[in-house]
């Protein structure tokens, strides 16, 4: 009884280490703006920035938002197969195609740019961009401290990749593909 006991805790503990991993420093991030966000509803009391926004508006941009935030994280989940990875135990591998051509950080982009602008939307309150700028500033230390442990698994490899493509905001194009093309020149 007592060994059907610890194989249930072992298999338990694997997935939830398998869903932190899923996870990665995601929750962290978005726990983070939704506190800055709740700040901002105390501030609010005293600094207000109206934005003229109708209900028929809002709902349009609401729409717009959920559904940019649900097929952003499709497109990232699908790139990267990461139940099969994190949960099932499969090989990592450094992805650098699909969101990955873009951006290093394909959740990330995807919670800044969804998220955030739902406060502003149905607040109609332009204070509202405070915390996506702040929220913005903690990404960039998520990704520092989440890339440490990039740097370990993938070598030279994602230091190369980091040279070309951007963290977080989608500049310089599908940067991932000249990579991915001067890797194939180099090799």
């Amino acid at each position: 009884m007592a060994t059907r006991r610890t194989k249930g805790r072992s298999r338990l503990l694997s997935l939830l280490t398998g869903l932190k991993n899923l996870l990665g420093v995601g929750a962290h991030l978005l726990l983070a703006g939704l506190l800055l966000e709740a700040a901002t509803l105390v501030v609010r009391r005293w600094i207000f920035l109206p934005i003229p926004l109708t209900f028929g508006m809002q709902i349009l941009l609401t729409i717009t938002c959920i559904t940019a935030c649900l097929l952003g994280m499709v497109w990232f989940s699908r790139s990267l197969n990461l139940a099969r990875v994190h949960l099932l135990h499969g090989k990592n591998r450094l992805a650098t195609d699909g969101p990955f051509a873009y951006v290093r950080h394909p959740l990330y982009t995807t919670l800044m740019m969804t998220i955030p602008p739902l406060f502003i939307i149905w607040f109609s309150d332009l204070l509202f961009v405070i915390p996506w700028v702040l929220t913005f500033t903690v990404a960039h230390c998520l990704v520092s401290f989440e890339e440490r442990g990039l740097i370990e698994e993938f070598g030279e490899d994602y230091e190369r990749y980091r040279r070309y493509v951007p963290a977080l905001l989608p500049y310089r194009g599908a940067a991932g593909q000249r990579y991915r093309e001067h890797c194939a020149d180099v090799g």
